[in-house]
């Protein structure tokens, strides 16, 4: 019986370009913050602004991959380039209850252009720490087989938890 499972690290993790296996040298990948697209409002029973977040809308939904050092991969990945990433991840945690270690499969599917690529910096006995920031159009965040979230910003799609928060606005504008 699971009691107590407390979640403790990601064991290992690899991210594919385009279903290939050409990301190694990637050191780290931060996802994209899900930061609500939000209108100012104000007037007539308020009593000051409100940030009203829109639902279903997100702000700017930017990636960054960190290299160890440039990469073949790397280097040709630069601005207005269109990538399709997926990252898969071993979460692990510990089951106090059975003493004993568990692990959930973690996968995001990302896809977007590239917006920019920094080289990073030479310095003897140390890594380069290259980055490229990806403007994401499209995100999957998955545990195990339960999907978290998907938005979709050119299909009109986010779906959290598996409510489809613009499902009704689809329909009223035609879609």
């Amino acid at each position: 019986m699971s009691v107590n499972v407390i979640p403790e690290v990601v064991n290992d993790m690899r991210v594919y370009l385009s279903g290939a296996d050409d990301m190694i040298g990637c050191k780290e990948f931060k996802m994209p913050k899900l930061d609500a697209l939000k209108a100012n409002v104000e007037g007539i029973g308020i009593a000051g602004k409100i940030d009203a977040p829109i639902e279903g809308h997100f702000d700017s939904l930017e990636a960054e991959l960190t290299w160890q050092l440039p990469t073949k991969t790397s280097t040709r990945l630069v601005a207005g380039t269109t990538v399709s990433l997926d990252a898969y991840a071993d979460l692990q945690s510990y089951d106090g209850g059975s003493s004993a270690y568990s692990h959930d499969s973690y996968h995001v599917v990302v896809r977007g252009r590239v917006k920019s690529h920094d080289p990073g910096k030479l310095k003897a006995g140390e890594a380069m720490e290259s980055k490229t920031t990806i403007e994401c159009h499209y995100i999957k965040i998955s545990i195990g087989d339960t999907e978290l979230c998907e938005i979709d910003k050119f299909g009109c799609k986010a779906v959290v938890n598996g409510v489809d928060l613009l499902e009704q606005v689809r329909r009223n504008i035609g879609m």
